[in-house]
């Protein structure tokens, strides 16, 4: 469930906020929310990872580390489409209302994942047989595929971005110096 909210609200978030810090930063209290009523679904045994998996001291540390492992990527996508989302609107736009728009789009982000959670929440019923392993299930790691894919296809991105920016910084500042030099 984690991995597909996270994707969802990073990419809604890297897309509405042009500033990439803020946009990394709305994508943690949903992402959060969602965590939440995970984790007690499977403390309650509401899911096919049995309840020890997050309440034994060596198994929990598995389901944790999992859970870092899908939160970096989607603070990664939100900021790289945030980035991304800035360059092109800054000579349109300015960055007027940023913290406004992202304090507002956080609280859409959340109240969505509140709403996600509470159908959740509505429709779950224990599982009579637990996965033994308690790994996640195939559609987590679809989830976990899209994010680490994604962060990628924007990694690439953003690095070409920069670089052509960089090539038409110094083209201009050669332009610059040969017009100057033709003046004497």
């Amino acid at each position: 469930m984690t991995p597909l909210a996270g994707f969802i609200a990073a990419v809604l978030a890297g897309w509405l906020i042009r500033d990439p810090r803020r946009a990394a930063a709305a994508v943690v209290v949903p992402f959060l929310a969602v965590l939440a009523v995970q984790t007690w679904g499977i403390a309650a045994g509401y899911d096919h990872s049995p309840p020890s998996t997050i309440t034994s001291f060596p198994g929990m540390l598995g389901y944790w580390l999992v859970q870092v492992i899908i939160l970096v990527p989607s603070l990664g996508i939100a900021a790289e489409l945030g980035a991304l989302r800035a360059r092109s609107a800054r000579a349109r736009d300015g960055v007027a209302g940023a913290g406004r728009r992202a304090v507002i789009v956080c609280a859409c982000l959340t109240l969505a994942a509140g709403v996600f959670d509470a159908v959740y929440a509505a429709q779950v019923s224990p599982v009579l047989h637990h996965l033994a392993n308690g790994s996640p299930p195939a559609w987590g790691f679809a989830g976990m595929g899209l994010l680490i894919g994604t962060l990628v296809v924007l990694s690439v991105a953003l690095l070409w971005v920069r670089r052509a920016g960089r090539r038409q910084t110094a083209a201009g500042v050669r332009a610059s110096t040969l017009s100057a030099a033709g003046r004497r």
